[in-house]
């Protein structure tokens, strides 16, 4: 057995379409004591929950108790929260005459989905990706050969002389390569910005994301 339509429909509207627990939009009603248990198909043993909350405490019998208390006092609060507003309740009871279930929301999202995926343009290889990510990498350590510059122009820093001599020359070759127009100043969420590109592409190369420091 299972329980009857007009015991699912009640507990639905009773929750607002919410899950007890989670209070997401768009839920399925359970047993709170199991079929298998011989829980019966009473509204009593219902409970509002979506697939997550579900799959979480469903199974566990130590729960039955707090999902039986959170379920009562969603009730409570969803019977108080619009009940000086009969507009919104019609509103309410409008969008519930047109509910889908989870299975109808799950068909609509892989159809959504598919549709996505034929819209989507050919995916880059593997030389465009390895182009962006050098230039970002030029653009970033250009970054950097500028706060030490200003640190060893200051008399913050020293710097071998050998080591700074290729760090400026390296330095104007970015600059001929992107033009200075194009390597900053930035400011901080601009390079906020450049670092997510960066690691974005090289987890797409295989980097562990709590390697990708940049």
């Amino acid at each position: 057995m299972a329980f009857s339509e007009a015991i699912k429909s009640k507990v639905r509207k009773k929750a607002h379409l919410s899950c007890c627990l989670c209070k997401a939009i768009g839920v399925e009603v359970h047993h709170i004591i199991p079929q298998e248990e011989n829980g019966p198909d009473a509204e009593e043993n219902a409970a509002p929950l979506c697939p997550s909350c579900h799959e979480t405490y469903g199974a566990n019998p130590q729960k039955r108790k707090f999902i039986r208390e959170a379920r009562d006092l969603w009730y409570e609060i969803c019977e108080k929260r619009y009940a000086s507003d009969p507009d919104r309740l019609n509103e309410i009871k409008r969008l519930l005459q047109n509910t889908v279930s989870y299975e109808d929301f799950q068909s609509f999202k892989e159809e959504l989905l598919s549709h996505m995926v034929q819209g989507l343009e050919t995916p880059r290889n593997e030389e465009e990706i390895l182009a962006a990510l050098d230039e970002l990498f030029d653009k970033v350590w250009y970054n950097r050969h500028q706060v030490h510059r200003s640190k060893v122009i200051s008399g913050q820093k020293e710097i071998n002389a050998e080591i700074w001599k290729q760090a400026q020359k390296a330095a104007r070759k970015i600059e001929k390569r992107y033009g200075k127009a194009a390597l900053g100043p930035r400011d901080d969420f601009e390079w906020g910005m450049i670092n997510g590109k960066l690691s974005a592409l090289r987890w797409v190369l295989g980097d562990e994301w709590d390697m990708l420091d940049t």
